[in-house]
């Protein structure tokens, strides 16, 4: 029932792009509605179709199967359109990032501690097929086109995400919650949570705040700013609605951050202008609602040290998994099926009967570690884990750079919502594991792609082009116009 629905919700929603932009369409509609409807596919955490699945009791952060996700169907799509209307016209991929990737692929899946080989390949390919399709995606539409489909196809996710967040838990009908998603679950303790198209409360609050941070990125940018500030409310509600704290503290730091390095991005990070102007005013902001009408998420005292000693265990649990295998780690996928056969080797009696935790074993054994660097370093090793620390080193410290580089809106906006979603994954990974997951992958690891493509950057549109290139054009044009004027006038000389 919930992968039928899910390709009934698809079809009207196809339904509703091609109506909304009527029968007479430019093919830069029609792209636009492409890339709409992939995107609004990809909340779907049911809609991929498993090929294989490796015989294990335990699933890592990736899942156990191979299976054919919506971006393989679009990938054929783009291949059609570069031979029709690119005439195979495609830009060189970057070596040394297809370097890079076999590099990782290469010694993860030679790894001779990982117990769960199938699992690993189960990631690699995923990751494999990912990195070409982004690579499709990229020689196939502009920048404009990006935008504007992702524009239409997110709004259309925040609409279905917080219908049924109405439907549950405020009109408390909980058989929308397994809807689209069969095995969807929700908290056992007061903080129910909505899951939408999830599988999980913290799924759907991860998710809702990588789109807050898309809208964001538009309002801040003037792209359709009205529009733009009701989603981004509307996410800022879904979050609310999913009752994810570790949600909401990552839109509050990355909302921070964007204010710093974006909308002050012309003085020092620590300016007294950044800070009287940006930080002091959305602290306040913030805190009133932390203790007004958000504090009930912060009240069940109870069910926060539960949580957090929960989670001190199982990190526990990473750091006996590090000291066995700090270099190479236990290959990618791989951290739960290592901590299971070798549970006996830990101290969790001693250790779980001081804590008091009801149960311990069930939580540990069949959930990957709420921690996606615990996850990396883990599974990739120092080796794996410390260039992409350094990669994320690199993307905060060159955003302003990128920025200041681009004449382009639309670039701009990929540009912001990239820098968000890395500092959502840099909160909301230190207590959960869902940014690792497929689905959270498919729109996050987009966003930061296309805000490092320099073709993207480098497109200009005259309608949202920059104050600074606007006068730079007005000048020229005016230096154009001088010099025609002073050019001297032939005359003819007729002679009789």
């Amino acid at each position: 029932m919930d992968r039928a629905l899910i390709f009934v919700t698809l079809g009207f929603a196809l339904f509703f792009f091609i109506a909304r932009q009527g029968l007479r369409m430019s093919k830069a509609r029609i792209y636009e509605i492409i890339i709409a409807l992939y995107t609004f596919s990809c909340c779907f955490t049911r809609l991929y179709l498993p090929v294989f699945k490796a015989a294990t009791e335990t699933e890592g952060s990736f899942g156990a199967s191979v299976a054919i996700w919506p971006f393989y169907a679009l990938s054929v799509v783009l291949i059609w359109i570069i031979a029709r209307d690119r005439h195979w016209r495609i830009r060189r991929p970057n070596l040394w990032l297809f370097l890079i990737f076999l590099a990782y692929a290469g010694y993860t899946i030679a790894n001779p501690y990982d117990v769960s080989r199938l699992q690993t390949i189960a990631a690699v390919i995923y990751l494999l097929a990912f990195a070409v399709f982004m690579y499709l995606f990229a020689n196939s539409f502009s920048v404009k086109n990006v935008v504007n489909g992702i524009f239409m196809g997110l709004t259309l996710t925040v609409a279905l995400h917080i219908f049924l967040c109405f439907l549950y838990p405020v009109m408390n009908m909980e058989a929308a919650i397994k809807l689209f998603d069969v095995d969807a679950v929700t908290r056992n303790d007061e903080r129910a949570g909505a899951v939408g198209t999830m599988a999980h409360p913290n799924g759907l609050g991860t998710y809702a705040s990588y789109y807050f941070a898309f809208f964001t990125a538009c309002f801040l940018t003037n792209y359709k700013r009205r529009m733009s500030g009701i989603f981004a409310g509307l996410a800022f509600l879904v979050i609310v609605f999913s009752a994810s704290r570790s949600a909401l503290a990552s839109i509050v730091f990355s909302l921070l951050v964007i204010v710093v390095f974006y909308v002050f991005r012309r003085h020092k990070i620590l300016s007294l202008q950044s800070i009287l102007k940006g930080i002091v005013p959305l602290g306040v902001i913030i805190a009133l609602l932390l203790t007004g009408p958000l504090s009930f998420l912060f009240s069940d005292v109870d069910n926060l040290d539960e949580m957090t000693t929960s989670r001190l265990m199982h990190y526990y649990c990473g750091y006996e998994i590090f000291e066995d295998h700090p270099l190479v780690g236990v290959g990618l996928n791989g951290h739960l099926s290592y901590l299971v056969e070798n549970s006996s080797a830990m101290m969790f009696e001693q250790i779980f009967d001081a804590a008091d935790i009801f149960q311990p074993e069930e939580f540990m054994f069949s959930n990957p570690i709420h921690n996606i660097w615990i996850i990396l370093v883990d599974e990739l090793g120092l080796i794996g884990f410390l260039p992409i620390l350094g990669f994320i080193i690199w993307y905060i410290a060159t955003f302003k750079r990128r920025t200041k580089l681009s004449q382009n809106r639309y670039y701009n906006i990929l540009n912001i919502t990239g820098l968000g979603m890395i500092c959502c994954m840099l909160v909301q990974g230190n207590s959960d594991w869902n940014p690792l997951t497929p689905q959270a992958l498919t729109i996050s690891l987009m966003f930061i792609a296309f805000s490092l493509n320099r073709h993207y950057a480098a497109e200009e549109h005259p309608e949202f082009e920059t104050v600074e290139a606007s006068k730079r054009r007005a000048i020229a044009e005016r230096q154009n116009e001088e010099e025609k004027e002073n050019e001297e006038i032939p005359v003819t000389v007729l002679t009789v």
